[in-house]
């Protein structure tokens, strides 16, 4: 594979396989989490926890234009674009190229997994390509972490026969599953660990990120968690009250 990495204005290619400046502990970031962090006001908290773990924050081209090319012309979404896109220039993320082979896999095998009315139904479309790249990227370059907030695409790794009695009850109808194409992608992601913009913080916090706020980082932490909740991070108040309880 021929893996090219853009880092600003610089592209450096690797023919050998993995690119040697993609360290093990990066982590390949989706569109949702990123916007989840930025307009929670937070993204200083993925920095710190990308350096302490010695690794980069991956993006593709997919992310890029839904998280920074096409909110950037919209007012109401422009200055966390402008955010992440001086970040991407300021090689904070590395914006990387897919393998197209394995994103239109993933694809095939997400989009004809489950259906309604039985194998000759209709299919339910449920990952696009954003989500299928951040999935390649982690499987070609040997990856096992991605920070999604989408809930879905997450819910197919982590739970996939919960998100079919999920949907199950939200159609009102059975659901069949193709198993041929739950077991391939079972296989393809079985080392992929899926982690919310909730989860950054929680280390973020661990790593002093709230220190700043003395006597109120604890208050500060709880209020940061909120606040990627009601910017989009699908998750729970009992989640959040868990994660403030671990501290």
């Amino acid at each position: 594979m021929n893996l090219v990495i853009l880092m600003g204005n610089n592209i450096i290619n690797n023919r050998s396989g993995i690119n040697s400046t993609i360290t093990p502990n990066s982590i390949v970031c989706d569109s949702s989490s990123l916007i989840s962090i930025t307009d929670a006001g937070l993204f200083g908290a993925l920095v710190i926890v990308s350096r302490n773990l010695q690794g980069n924050l991956i993006i593709s081209e997919g992310v890029q234009r839904e998280s920074i090319d096409r909110p950037i012309n919209n007012p109401q979404y422009a200055f966390s674009a402008v955010r992440l896109k001086r970040a991407l220039l300021d090689g904070i993320f590395q914006l990387a190229k897919p393998d197209p082979n394995t994103t239109q896999k993933i694809l095939d095998l997400t989009n004809k997994m489950f259906y309604v009315g039985g194998m000759g139904g209709r299919a339910l479309n449920l990952v696009h390509m954003g989500e299928a790249e951040l999935l390649a990227l982690a499987i070609d370059n040997d990856l096992s972490t991605i920070m999604i907030d989408e809930r879905t695409t997450r819910m197919f790794i982590e739970d996939p026969m919960g998100m079919k009695n999920h949907m199950e009850k939200e159609f009102n109808s059975k659901i069949t599953v193709n198993q041929k194409a739950f077991q391939e992608f079972q296989m393809m992601t079985r080392d992929i660990h899926a982690i919310r913009s909730t989860e950054v913080v929680a280390l973020a916090y661990d790593m002093d990120y709230f220190s700043k706020f003395r006597e109120l980082k604890e208050k500060a932490f709880e209020s940061a968690l909120y606040s990627l909740k009601f910017n989009g991070c699908a998750v729970s108040f009992d989640e959040i009250k868990e994660l403030v309880r671990e501290v």
